[in-house]
Formats: C-alpha cells, structure tokens, sequence
C-alpha cells in the first residue's frame, strides 16, 4: 500500500555463497572491508529500487535519527516520511548466532566445500532489501591445498582458475552463485 509507513523494524538479511565444483581449494572467505555492489529494492512496492549499490564496513554515513547512530547506505525511498538504511555487520554480532547446539549459525565464515551454501556477508536492514550481488574482482581470497593464497584477480562472476605453484597444479571454483536469505 502506497500510504504504509516504514516502521524501522531490523532485518537481517545474509549472503550465501556456494560453488558446484572446488578444485585444490582449501577455503574461500571475503575480504574484509571490502567494497561489495548489491543491488537493492524497496519492500513496501515493486517498482523502486537502485543497482549496483557499493557497501563497505568502514564507511559511515549519518542518518537524520541520531539515535541511529552511523550506518553504511542510506536511501529515501520516493515519498517516504524517513530514511531506509543498510548496515554491514560484524561476523561475531548476537544476530547471527545460532540457538541450536552445534549449528555455526549465520555468520560469515570460509567456504570450503562444494555445493553448500555458506554465508559470506551479513546486513542489517531497516526499509529496503538486499535483491541482487554482483560479483567483482578481488573481493575474495582463495587459498589452496597447497597453502597458496590468492587475493589479486579473484573474480567469480564466472569460473575462476589458478596454478598453485606449492602443488603444482590447477586451483579452480566452478559454478559459483550467490543469495540472499533473510533470518
């Protein structure tokens, strides 16, 4: 409804990452402090949104709350009474922590194995989602078998592929996607 006011109400939403193949791959994480491009919609209608959004943890905008305090993003939407926000979050933040023994819960963590999918990101969100990831280069570090890391030229908008020279051979991810969950 176009007269609904956004109540302010935090969602947490994570990105998942997952790859169908992993060749000499020993884990896969994302850098930290870096600067990721989503893309972003409004929740309360289907035709407002914004592509390709940079986010990173480091930078801080105000909002018009103080009580707020600093967030990474900030947008107001057409027509709405306040601001809509996008914060990154820390991988040890309450939120992501899991209620069930045993389980590693939502945080962000390494992937590091094939055809899971494992949370790389997670924003706290008031007013608008998370609806797309576009995957750049070096934005995550690879390491091997081997014990090679790579960090430069790591782009999985496609398959990525590297010669570990510790192992002396091929170091691969195939078939990476990406999600957004909401908890």
């Amino acid at each position: 409804n176009e007269n609904t006011v956004y109540s302010g109400i935090m969602t947490v939403f994570v990105l998942e990452m997952k790859a169908d193949e992993l060749e000499n791959v020993e884990s896969i994480t994302a850098v930290a402090d870096n600067e990721f491009s989503i893309d972003i919609s409004n929740p309360l209608n289907d035709y407002e949104s914004r592509s390709a959004v940079t986010v990173r943890a480091s930078d801080l905008v105000d909002t018009d709350n103080e009580r707020a305090g600093q967030v990474n993003f900030v947008v107001k939407w057409e027509g709405a009474q306040k601001q809509s926000t996008l914060a990154v979050m820390s991988a040890d933040d309450k939120a992501l922590k899991s209620k069930k023994k045993g389980s590693p819960g939502f945080a962000p963590r390494p992937l590091t194995a094939a055809g899971e999918w494992t949370p790389v990101l997670a924003v706290d969100c008031r007013g608008l989602e998370p609806s797309g990831f576009n995957a750049g280069v070096d934005e995550f570090t690879v390491v091997s078998c081997g014990g090679s890391t790579f960090s430069e030229e790591v782009d999985f908008s496609d398959d990525w592929c590297e010669y570990c020279e510790k192992n002396e051979g091929a170091v691969s991810v195939n078939g990476v996607s990406f999600r957004w969950t909401a908890l």
